[in-house]
């Protein structure tokens, strides 16, 4: 059956940020996303998860400041005043406490809201993010060469112009994340036409502001401190992780040896591989969907009970 979608907008300090809701259910997740996404990437995952909660749970998901429907909202960036903005939303909705969900950079952001607000978060879902990539950094490190490193053509796409909107989607189709075989989807598709808007010559280009995903990019990896709220918290948490990494590649974003040595350390943290992924589809495609839906699912029903 069809899922609901529905926008609105919540006040936060400088303006309005955008926001998506699936479904009606009184058990609201909120939900974060990857540095150049926007709250559409979120979508398969809110509609398997208002089917296979049987509607008792909604997904919330929030463009943040700098992308989509949230383009014009000026700074700060960076994991805690995206994660201070989450909090707002729960505000917004009247929700005291509740497991927030995040991909990629938002993994981040939902750690840091942790740290930082504990008596409203009861779990944390993380998406292939939320747990410091096994980078070794220099002090005087060039931010955008390490963000570049990292998400590669991710950064290059929002220096790009494109002709109109079909050739915007048919880039994304064609990258090497989807297929083959095409698992360019329904939802991928939306959560892209959303990401497109007009340059001022007329063409197209990513809503995304680099300005946003330099300052994110250089907390959220580059910098330790921003970058390790999951080791400063105690709620519980659940990784889940690809196998393979932007560009369908081998190895992903996380490697198991990485995996093997946080779970050792940190005891309210467990993780999850989900096979047949990289770090688009495991969020995007009914198999990471799925695996992501299940877990939120199954963080709310232990918060409850």
């Amino acid at each position: 059956m069809p899922v609901d979608h529905e926008r609105f907008e919540v006040s936060v300090p400088g303006g309005r940020l955008a926001a998506g809701r699936w479904g009606t259910g009184e058990r609201v997740v909120v939900a974060s996303h990857g540095i150049t996404a926007n709250h559409l990437s979120w979508q398969r995952v809110g509609e398997l998860l208002v089917q296979r909660s049987d509607g008792a749970i909604a997904l919330v998901a929030v463009d943040h400041r700098g992308r989509a429907g949230s383009a014009d909202l000026p700074g700060p960036y960076g994991p805690a005043a995206h994660g201070d903005d989450l909090i707002a939303v729960l505000d917004h909705l009247g929700v005291d406490r509740t497991v927030l969900a995040g991909h990629s950079m938002g993994g981040f952001v939902v750690s840091a809201a942790a740290e930082h607000h504990p008596d409203r978060v009861d779990a944390l879902v993380l998406v292939d993010g939320g747990v410091p990539f096994p980078l070794d950094i220099p002090a005087d490190a060039d931010v955008e060469a390490v963000v570049q490193s990292v998400i590669g053509p991710a950064l290059d796409r929002l220096d790009q112009r494109w002709p109109d909107e079909e050739a915007y989607v048919d880039f994304f189709r064609s990258h090497p994340a989807f297929g083959p075989p095409n698992r360019f989807g329904p939802a991928a598709e939306a959560y892209v036409r959303y990401d497109a808007t007009q340059a001022g010559d007329g063409a197209i280009r990513s809503s995304v502001s680099k300005e946003a995903v330099l300052a994110d990019g250089g907390a959220a990896i580059v910098d330790p401190d921003s970058s390790s709220s999951i080791e400063r918290i105690g709620c519980p948490s659940v990784l889940l992780w690809a196998p393979r990494g932007i560009l369908d590649q081998s190895p992903g974003l996380y490697h198991q040896t990485q995996i093997d040595e946080v779970t050792s350390r940190l005891a309210h943290l467990r993780t999850v591989l989900v096979p047949d992924t990289n770090h688009y589809t495991v969020l995007t495609d009914d198999i990471g969907a799925g695996a992501v839906a299940d877990a939120i699912v199954a963080a709310v029903t232990s918060a409850t009970s």
